[in-house]
């Protein structure tokens, strides 16, 4: 019975498993196999394994569109890494020199276009509808990135969710709704879908956020003169080990000079993530998987940050 952190862990990797294998059989044949294995290497998978989950939880039948899109979600973040590591000069992507250092920046760029080319020629296989969801979920994101790239004081707490909401939780959404489509679920059920959606992938944002606070990037270097800053990130480490995210919580509020509100973003995306999986009329087994998988996908990104 999926009841805690290590059950729901257990069954993400059994669900990363059988994707891989998917993943590398339609990268097969492919002109730009390549380059697309260098793109898509090493992610954790976690978006595509959310499309799975919600199709499962709401009792899908056909396993096989369901991989088809979830291969197309992964196809559509791998574009995205690429555009952003270019945006950001970042050198490395998942322990490895990014894209753009290997190929160069014009030939990544081009590349990055036609990996989303893949996506989009993907999704429309399975129908007008679906196809239209990731329309507007990569249009919300670009739009994220764009308002982050142009924002230059820190962000207030309404355009702080603005910004995640685009940059990461409209993919969720779609991932989400598009799960529900394929399950053929009523239009409220669906509905729901996308809302517990969108409500993960804020989740999952805060967690990378904070993951940077953590490692001594990003906000953090706001609070760089702050006596107990050395201890506090110490202690946040340890909970982070020991999975515990109130823990963890505490640790994040006590860091002062970090936006007081953001926390309480991550606590009110939880409390509506669990109110959703209460009423979700999915098994109790998945309500619970439901309810964790969010608290997974948090930790993921701090500990990957870190």
């Amino acid at each position: 019975m999926l009841s805690s952190y290590a059950d729901a862990a257990l069954y993400i990797d059994a669900q990363r498993k059988e994707l891989e294998s998917w993943i590398e059989r339609r990268l097969a044949g492919l002109p730009d196999r390549q380059v697309l294995e260098r793109a898509i290497h090493g992610g954790k998978r976690l978006r595509p394994i959310f499309l799975l989950l919600v199709f499962e939880a709401l009792g899908g039948r056909d396993r096989e569109s369901a991989l088809e899109v979830a291969f197309a979600l992964e196809l559509a973040h791998a574009a995205s890494l690429v555009h952003d590591d270019i945006i950001d000069w970042d050198d490395l992507r998942r322990g490895k020199p990014a894209l753009w250092r290997q190929v160069g920046i014009s030939r990544a760029v081009v590349e990055g276009h036609r990996i989303i080319n893949l996506a989009f020629k993907t999704v429309l296989e399975k129908g007008i509808e679906i196809s239209r969801i990731f329309l507007e979920a990569w249009d919300k994101a670009s739009l994220g990135v764009l308002e982050e790239i142009l924002s230059t004081t820190p962000p207030s707490q309404l355009l702080y969710l603005r910004i995640i909401e685009n940059k990461t939780a409209s993919l969720f959404a779609a991932a989400a709704e598009s799960a529900a489509i394929l399950a053929e679920v009523p239009d409220e059920v669906r509905a729901l879908a996308k809302s517990y959606g969108r409500a993960v992938g804020v989740i999952y944002q805060v967690g990378d956020d904070y993951g940077e606070m953590l490692s001594g990037g990003g906000i953090l270097r706001l609070v760089r003169g702050l006596g107990r800053v050395e201890e506090l990130v110490r202690q946040g480490y340890f909970a982070l080990k020991a999975g515990k995210l109130r823990e963890l919580v505490k640790v994040w509020r006590a860091l002062k000079g970090f936006q007081g509100y953001i926390h309480e973003v991550l606590k009110d995306s939880l409390r509506e993530v669990d109110n959703l999986s209460e009423v979700m009329p999915v098994d109790a087994n998945y309500k619970r998987l439901l309810r964790e998988f969010p608290r997974y996908c948090f930790l993921q990104m701090v500990r990957g940050s870190m």
